[in-house]
């Protein structure tokens, strides 16, 4: 009787949750650090939860599937007008996230530096589609524990048929474990 034994990690078993908080910006610009000292009052921090798993792919390439809520106070510049009363923000969005640190840096394993791109769909007053830039790192404070810091450009498809519903920008700040 003959065996073999086999000891090998399948990068497709790697699995993260990220919990934290999002703030939502939008500028009626596609620059999102226009005028940014002078309207730091358009920065949404109302219901501010994002939540995401993602799955490793290959040894750089990970899917994720992304949900965060918000929301834009009544009385309060967004895009293209004031609302008059509280909305809330809601997206989903699915990325495909490059993790190209181990190409600047050798035998670094407590810092992840990634960009991606995907879709998704999201919601302030009518729904829209958006083509997403995500730009992000993730400090390990130990082997499962992390800490992400992230952007994510989202570019609307009918942003010139929506009042507030238009190109925006997320800022995120999540714990992040590995599963």
């Amino acid at each position: 009787m003959m065996g073999f034994l086999v000891n090998a990690q399948n990068p497709g078993n790697d699995w993260l949750l990220s919990v934290g908080v999002n703030t939502t910006v939008t500028f009626g610009t596609r620059n999102p650090f226009e005028d940014l000292s002078d309207n730091l009052d358009r920065f949404a921090f109302r219901h501010p939860l994002a939540v995401g798993i993602e799955r490793r792919w290959t040894e750089h390439l990970y899917i994720e599937q992304d949900f965060t809520l918000n929301g834009f106070k009544e009385n309060k510049f967004i895009d293209n007008g004031i609302p008059s009363r509280d909305l809330t923000y809601f997206s989903t969005n699915t990325t495909l996230k490059y993790y190209f640190d181990d190409h600047l840096f050798r035998n670094t394993d407590w810092l992840n530096l990634y960009a991606g791109a995907g879709v998704g769909i999201f919601n302030i007053h009518e729904l829209n589609t958006s083509i997403n830039i995500v730009l992000g790192t993730i400090v390990w404070v130990s082997d499962t524990v992390g800490i992400r810091l992230g952007t994510m450009g989202k570019f609307a498809l009918n942003h010139g048929e929506r009042k507030y519903d238009n190109n925006h920008y997320q800022f995120i700040l999540q714990g992040v474990f590995k599963l």
